[in-house]
């Protein structure tokens, strides 16, 4: 071992000797390579001391000799199974991504096709080093970046459920700056805001372009529930502000300037993204005859100045282009002036916040924490991404929570958020998240000072002792703190499907309802079904949306009535019309037409122009139940084309009608290639709340153990039966 590196050690005990370390209860590791602890030391020591001083945790340092993942990931394991052992850490620098890859089921949407490119294929994920459950076998690496390469193994528990909470704190030199200089930066404000005293009272949440289908109804009611996580906002003061892309058509300026107050604590970002781009707006309103001529004269440009470019013919595009939409060739005169150009230029660019807004603008985010519930936002594996951009700017933006691949709209992207106001670390919502593209971009042990008094809100999460959330699980109680004890005694097997239940009847707070149907999905018992039933009419809409996402996802017939009654129900919101449209598939055409009948036909049911109305409703039957039938026969159909049956397969971990199951499974039987009965396997780990899951995992877990298939059947059998069990 040279002298560089002996040195590091003899640090490294330096800090495990400290005074304030010694009467520390708990511990905390921060992981850094040798260039960047070279590079910042001052900055990182400091960081470590006001960690151990402010916030009462051991610092373990440990500098990465090794540079590789497994080593990593061995030496956090062991600090945190030690006596008073670590309970998270961050990822200081040039510390090796660990690319994930056969887990797209522990991603919220993510499925791309692993054949493509393994760096675009895999997901970048930091729960390699912070879930110890999980079991990975070792592919590869890449030569021209650090990227380790890990197939999920199917031996592991098929579950995200992290012991650590971790962060990673990544600068690349992207912008012209160095790495280490935007390293120092970010540390010592991150240092200084761990002095202050800053309770989480100014909240921002914001709805982009073609996010929930744009459902108001589901951001009217969001609101409630950011008043149930923060109760203390409901004073006289203004807490709690929203903008929504249409409230004007460059609303990113409007966006960039709330984001910039000072006093802004925490803010929720719904909308659609890219590793640069955050999509804001679409097309804009429309509110006169000129508004309209403006847009289509900019789109036909557009177009054509892309065209053009591409080698097309000018006169035959504009040609195109006039007749198509029925305009003059006047409207695309002036296309290649330079005016026109900038002018058009800067109305598409306006429309986004990319990266480069961040220089041009001198953009300089304070909000102290950023959900970014967007795709991509956090891809921190990249030379540079949203996330990135946002820590270590000159404002006082400490964390991001962000995705690394793309991400499911339909998500509960605030649970357990409620934690921050009573001072939880925020790396701890990623660890509570379950996914597997969740991130914490900055530094996790950040902390709001608590708003209300309670117990040490990280001691007790830190905690595995039931009797000290006993005490949570009463209605009394904030609806994070009841609903993080709900988790933790249903998980321990203490509270039943019965008692959840009888919570989701009977609870006045919609968060702990919605809490209380994503525990009862775990089982999709008889009380799982009872509580769709009754969701479907709740007075949340994030509830309804749930309730009518899991019809789907259950195919249970039992479902149908209330998927009728919610159908034919007058004014149900945007987002929910969309998830009725997709439930509608999983279900046969007759089974749907005559509980349709049945309940339309009665004559409470009243609209203007019913018959109208049923017209609609039966179309929209018609044209849903039965969709994926074409895919269905093209896995069991004897003489499809290999590559089409496999991309049916594919198809179905999204859309797989359950009446459909028994003849799969049978064809898996039947079937002599290998890889279609392994894509299969792996499709059939998708239907985790079907009411045909227990019988998948039977056949699977059969199949695991019949030795007259393939090891690589076998292995994806177990573990769909892992995922399903």
């Amino acid at each position: 071992m040279n002298k560089f590196f002996i040195s590091l050690l003899l640090l490294c005990l330096s800090f495990t000797g400290s005074a304030q370390a010694t009467l520390a209860k708990r511990g905390f590791a921060i992981v850094v390579d040798p260039k960047s602890y070279a590079e910042a030391r001052t900055e990182i020591d400091e960081y470590a001391r006001a960690i151990e001083t402010l916030q009462g945790m051991q610092v373990r340092l440990v500098v990465d000799k090794w540079g590789v993942p497994d080593s990593i990931r061995a030496e956090l394991k062991r600090l945190y199974y030690q006596k008073n052992g670590i309970e998270g850490a961050v990822l200081v620098g040039d510390i090796p991504v660990a690319m994930i890859r056969d887990a797209q089921h522990l991603t919220s949407a993510f499925k791309m096709d692993q054949r493509h490119d393994r760096k675009e294929s895999s997901v970048p994920s930091d729960r390699f080093y912070d879930d110890f459950d999980l079991k990975f076998n070792y592919i590869g690496k890449d030569n021209d970046a650090p990227y380790f390469y890990y197939s999920l193994a199917a031996q592991s528990v098929q579950k995200v459920k992290p012991e650590l909470f971790l962060g990673r704190i990544r600068p690349t030199d992207a912008g012209g700056t160095s790495r280490y200089a935007k390293l120092r930066a970010y540390l010592h404000k991150a240092t200084a805001e761990k002095r202050r005293a800053n309770r989480l009272d100014q909240l921002m949440y914001f709805s982009g372009h073609g996010y929930i289908s744009a459902s108001m109804v589901a951001r009217m009611d969001e609101k409630s529930g950011w008043y149930e996580h923060f109760p203390w906002l409901k004073i006289q003061r203004e807490g709690i502000s929203y903008i929504d892309h249409s409230q004007q058509d460059d609303v990113k300026f409007l966006l960039m300037n709330e984001l910039q107050r000072p006093e802004l604590d925490f803010a929720m970002l719904h909308h659609h993204g890219a590793p640069d781009t955050q999509y804001l707006n679409g097309a804009p309103r429309i509110e006169s005859s000129e508004q309209a001529k403006a847009m289509m004269a900019g789109y036909c440009r557009n177009y054509l100045r892309n065209q053009v470019a591409k080698g097309k013919n000018r006169d035959s595009v504009t040609q195109v282009l006039c007749k198509r939409f029925d305009i003059p060739a006047t409207w695309l005169e002036r296309a290649f002036d330079k005016d026109v150009i900038l002018k058009d230029s800067a109305t598409e660019a306006n429309k986004n916040l990319v990266l480069q807004d961040f220089a041009v603008y001198q953009y300089r985010p304070n909000c102290r924490v950023i959900v970014l519930d967007a795709c991509f936002n956090g891809s921190f594996h990249l030379d540079d991404c949203i996330a990135d951009e946002y820590i270590f700017s000159e404002g006082n933006t400490i964390a991001c929570i962000a995705n690394s691949v793309n991400v499911l709209q339909d998500k509960w992207a605030d649970r357990y958020v409620g934690l921050l106001g009573l001072g939880a670390y925020v790396g701890d919502i990623v660890r509570f998240s379950g996914y597997l593209e969740s991130q914490c971009i900055g530094d996790p042990t950040f902390a709001f000072a608590p708003a209300v008094k309670t117990e040490d809100i990280n001691e007790l999460l830190a905690s595995s002792n039931l009797k000290l959330w006993q005490r949570y699980l009463s209605e009394k109680n904030l609806p994070d703190m009841r609903s993080m004890a709900m988790a933790r005694f249903f998980e321990s097997g203490q509270l039943s499907t019965s008692q959840l239940l009888d919570i989701f009847r009977t609870s006045s707070s919609a968060l702990v309802r919605l809490q209380a149907l994503e525990l009862l999905s775990e089982k999709h018992d008889d009380n799982f079904i009872e509580a769709v039933k009754l969701g479907v009419d709740d007075s949340y809409e994030l509830v309804q949306r749930f309730a009518i996402n899991f019809i789907g996802k259950s195919g249970d017939e039992r479902l149908v009535p209330v998927l009728i009654h919610k159908s034919i129900s007058n004014n149900t919101s945007e987002r929910c019309n969309f998830s009725l449209m997709n439930a509608m598939t999983m279900f046969k055409k007759d089974v749907l037409m005559s509980e349709f009948k049945k309940q339309f036909d009665n004559p409470d049911v009243r609209y203007i122009n019913k018959e109208n109305v049923r017209k609609t409703i039966e179309k929209a039957i018609n044209s849903n139940a039965g969709k994926w039938t074409e895919y269905m026969e093209n896995i069991i159909g004897p003489e499809t084309p290999k590559k089409r049956r496999i991309m049916s397969i594919r198809m179905s971990r999204n859309y797989c009608p359950p009446y459909y199951i028994p003849q799969i499974m049978d064809y898996i039987k039947t079937c002599t290639d290998p890889e279609v009965q392994t894509a299969i396997f792996e499709s059939l780990g998708w239907r985790r709340c079907s009411y045909m899951a227990p019988r998948i995992a039977a056949f699977a877990k059969a199949c695991s153990e019949d030795s007259k298939y393939p090891e690589t059947v076998r292995e994806e059998a177990l573990k769909t039966y892992n995922r399903l069990k």
